[in-house]
């Protein structure tokens, strides 16, 4: 018996059982839709992760004293600077403050810290306009992109060398000095550490002058590599002890992912049962249509048709459930991939939010939805299909004709 006259056969007995065929390929569809949702978007998210680690700067680390605790000066920069291990040490001013400047008005961040080392916290960040900033600027500031084009008024910007005003609340004083805009950064994109594009960034000299305080809110340490980061997180917390807070991008992001991966692993194997589930469905369907077609298999011996030939037409029912149910599920995953993208990055979009961390967290991510994603799980609902076909073809082949021909 030819291939096509196979198909055809096996096509026609799906037809002819069309609704118990509809629901056995809808299970297939469902298993599939479930894979491909699954691991597009977990590829795109962990994607989301390694771009942010990689804009931030994997190396860096930020330690903050505790509240009431270690009070950090150039004594304790210069010291962790020596710590095997670390490329560069510097201090590090981040605050909110009130930026005027002619009819603009609104609240940025203010990130002081030592311009030589600002290209190794922030390696992506990129000058538009202007000169980078020097350690001796005291009067001179630096504009994130949204600062000097506010995106809430394209109509207004703030221009190279123009002066800006900064106000600062310090408890019951309101302090307030003027810069010169010495240069105006490319876009960055927001971080969940720093929102560099609604930032200006100064020197250290001028955060001091402009805070007056003799310590360091904090400390900004830049590792020689990823692999330095955990052995200067424990020199770190056993020369300060509980003193100290330490920030580290690659820990949470590895931390992340971690967790990410553990929850795949889980709901893969939750989309692997429901794939079981319709390959039972399958066994389930073909059984019960052999004892359907018990006579129709004996005529078919009786006219010449092989044991071999009579597998193959239950055998390709069974793929061809798993191939029209492994196109539908494509479709519907990739569809609900997309979806459910755009879903994830909305519900994590913090429009109006209380605290810095809450506004620099801007979670855009696209699912992966690769070729090979696509040909694995297409290939793979059809050898569930013809796993699933295989012993009711072979009941249906071992069936004695004469036995098949007496049935009603």
């Amino acid at each position: 018996m030819k291939p096509l006259d196979i198909l055809w056969y096996a096509f026609k007995g799906l037809r002819d059982r069309r609704t118990r065929s509809v629901l056995t390929i809808l299970g297939i569809s469902i298993g599939i839709l479930a894979v491909i949702t699954l691991v597009s978007n977990t590829s795109g998210f962990d994607n989301f992760l390694t771009d942010v680690l990689s804009r931030i700067g994997s190396n860096n680390l930020w330690i903050i004293p505790t509240e009431g605790s270690v009070k950090f000066t150039d004594t304790d920069v210069i010291m962790l600077s020596r710590l095997p291990g670390v490329k560069a040490t510097a201090p590090f001013y981040f605050r909110r403050v009130l930026l005027r400047s002619g009819s603009i008005e609104k609240e940025v961040n203010f990130l002081a810290t030592d311009p030589k080392i600002i290209k190794l916290i922030l390696p992506d960040l990129r000058i538009k306009e202007g000169e980078p900033l020097q350690p001796a600027d005291v009067a001179v500031v630096a504009l994130g992109y949204k600062v000097a084009h506010p995106p809430e008024d394209p109509n207004k910007q703030i221009r190279l060398y123009s002066s800006v005003s900064v106000a600062s609340q310090e408890g019951s004083i309101l302090k307030t000095r003027s810069f010169m805009v010495g240069a105006i950064y490319d876009e960055f994109g927001s971080t969940p550490y720093l929102d560099v594009d609604n930032s200006i960034l100064a020197s250290v000299e001028a955060a001091r002058n402009f805070f007056g305080s003799k310590y360091y809110p904090a400390i900004v340490i830049v590792a020689e590599s990823p692999d330095a980061v955990e052995p200067i997180i424990d020199m770190l917390k056993n020369m300060y002890g509980d003193d100290i807070e330490v920030i580290s991008p690659l820990t949470i992001v590895r931390n992340v992912k971690a967790i990410i991966s553990n929850f795949s692993v889980f709901m893969l194997i939750v989309a692997s049962v429901s794939l079981v589930v319709a390959g039972i469905g399958i066994m389930n369907t073909m059984i019960m249509s052999v004892m359907e077609r018990t006579r129709e298999i004996g005529i078919l011996r009786a006219i010449g048709f092989s044991q071999r030939d009579v597998a193959m037409i239950f055998l390709a029912e069974a793929a061809l459930i798993g191939v029209i149910g492994g196109i539908i599920g494509i479709l519907l995953g990739v569809t609900a991939s997309i979806t459910l993208g755009d879903i994830f990055g909305k519900m994590f979009q913090v429009k109006e939010a209380s605290t810095q961390v809450a506004r620099a967290i801007q979670i855009s991510y696209a699912p992966v939805i690769s070729p090979s994603l696509i040909l694995e799980s297409f290939f793979f609902a059809i050898f569930v299909g013809i796993f699933s076909g295989l012993y009711p073809a072979l009941k249906a082949a071992r069936m004695d004709p004469v036995q098949a021909l007496r049935a009603e």
